[in-house]
């Protein structure tokens, strides 16, 4: 997805205000994927926070998370057909990238201050990467409670309060076995953190902080749908626990 599609998907609940920044992005990619949000506000004619509810009503966490997506699908349009092996190493890099623009305070703060956190994954490799994760935090001294299926998912809806922490890891973030739990929970305002591939989805719009990782869909002769890598989710895990920990030892100094 490039910035149009991201456009044209969120149309018809975009402000004129907010069309007209758009408009202005869309004719001026290159200088948003190096501006700051000061730089596009003046552009603009806005301000800053007009800016920033722009963004989440994309589906971005903030800015440094839409100027990523613009610079990354630059890079998509320059660079044509990836390498298969070249793909690994740029999901590893982007997702790092990505990472590093991040704010964890506040996600490190809910996952230190939860009463249980639950973690579910809408796939096979999703609860393979949710699993070591629990195993390191765990390691931490926090136990995570994961949840195995989408039945069970649904059944935790009466146990999960606002003292708790739900984690949900997805690569498109638009499963439909996932989205009526995940919408009841966001009804009831039980905090979330949306773990999903980049771009905007249904399950990052409704928590309240979401996270991603690059997975480039490669296309193999073998096999009908393309091959999604998961070392970028692994690669956000990690750092997350590693976050999570950086946390712990700054309190204790």
């Amino acid at each position: 997805m490039d910035l149009q599609e991201l456009v044209n998907a969120h149309q018809s609940r975009l402000s004129d205000t907010e069309g007209e920044i758009l408009a202005f992005m869309l004719n001026h990619e290159e200088f948003v994927a190096d501006s700051t949000i000061s730089a596009l506000a003046h552009k603009t004619f806005t301000s800053t926070s007009s800016i920033i509810r722009l963004t989440k009503k994309l589906g971005f966490s903030g800015f440094a998370e839409l100027k990523f997506f613009v610079k990354n699908s630059l890079a998509e349009k320059k660079k044509g057909k990836i390498d298969f092996i070249e793909s690994g190493r740029l999901d590893i890099l982007r997702t790092y990238e990505a990472l590093e623009a991040t704010d964890f305070g506040p996600i490190v703060q809910k996952l230190a201050g939860a009463r249980t956190i639950y973690c579910y994954g809408t796939g096979f490799a999703q609860r393979n990467a949710i699993q070591e994760f629990a195993k390191s935090m765990l390691a931490c001294g926090k136990f995570v409670h994961v949840i195995p299926a989408s039945n069970e998912f649904k059944g935790s809806l009466g146990v999960i309060s606002p003292q708790d922490l739900v984690l949900v890891v997805s690569l498109s973030g638009e499963t439909p076995s996932a989205l009526p739990t995940v919408q009841a929970l966001a009804a009831r305002k039980i905090p979330m953190v949306a773990v999903t591939a980049l771009g905007v989805n249904t399950i990052s719009a409704a928590a309240e902080h979401s996270l991603h990782y690059e997975s480039t869909g490669t296309s193999l002769t073998s096999q009908r749908e393309p091959y999604h890598s998961f070392v970028g989710l692994s690669v956000l895990l990690d750092y997350l626990v590693r976050q999570y920990i950086q946390h712990l030892e700054s309190k204790e100094n």
